[in-house]
């Protein structure tokens, strides 16, 4: 009945030349700081009478599927796969890929290093995410490939912290490349040898999907990373 509903709904906008209505958006604050201020810019130039409201949550990957009940979209990230854990029966858009690099403090002496191999980071502190949050995985892949178990001495959500602390160490951690400040005392270094590129979705029950206003949003970010995609956006801040 709710897509039914919706496809009503997608139809009378259709038939009104202009999708309109409210559509509300939640997801993780790396990957909306990477994709939300342009689309907003393009929204409010091409479909003004779409209102977006957004708020942003930082989950372990299994967790944002809960939220399509709350609200239109939610941007949601995985290292593992395209469709996040736990998104079995909803709607799943790919938005962008996105690498995860190493950081190291500036004055690190592994901060002039072109690239990282797992070997190279195996015996660092880390400052790490919590257990069940998507760039874990990249800690857990390292540990796959040496063997050996790394030494996690924090486990933090929030990146301007992992920032700062970094900065100001010479603990290790991952942070994306595309919105981790360029002069924030850091120095972001790819790491070959295991996945590390992130695949940033939008989740959505399939009724919602349905709303042409909603594929106009969904039009919108993934633009935003489009225009990004360039040699330029894909490397890593220099120190």
């Amino acid at each position: 009945m709710a897509r039914a509903i919706a496809r009503v709904q997608a139809d009378w906008e259709g038939h009104l030349g202009e999708p309109v209505g409210e559509i509300t958006l939640s997801g993780l604050p790396s990957a909306l700081t990477h994709l939300l201020p342009d689309a907003l810019r393009e929204l409010a130039d091409t479909h003004p009478g779409i209102v977006l409201r957004t708020h942003d949550v930082d989950l372990a990957e299994h967790e944002f599927a809960g939220l399509t009940s709350e609200v239109d979209i939610v941007i949601a990230h995985s290292l593992v796969s395209a469709r996040p854990a736990g998104t079995e029966g909803l709607t799943v858009v790919p938005l962008a890929r996105e690498p995860i690099d190493v950081a190291v403090a500036d004055a690190h002496p592994l901060a002039g290093r072109a690239s990282l191999h797992p070997t190279d980071v195996v015996d660092r502190q880390w400052v790490g995410v919590p257990i069940g949050y998507p760039f874990n995985s990249v800690l857990t892949s390292i540990e796959h490939v040496t063997g050996r178990d790394l030494d996690v001495v924090q486990r933090i959500r929030d990146n301007r912290l992992i920032e700062a602390i970094v900065a100001s160490s010479d603990q290790l951690a991952l942070l994306p490349r595309y919105t981790t400040p360029r002069n924030a005392g850091i120095t972001l270094i790819p790491l070959t040898g295991v996945e590390t590129r992130r695949w940033v979705v939008a989740v959505m029950r399939p009724d919602t999907a349905e709303r042409v206003a909603v594929r106009r949003v969904l039009d919108a970010l993934k633009r935003t990373d489009e225009g990004r995609a360039s040699p330029e956006a894909g490397t890593p801040p220099s120190r």
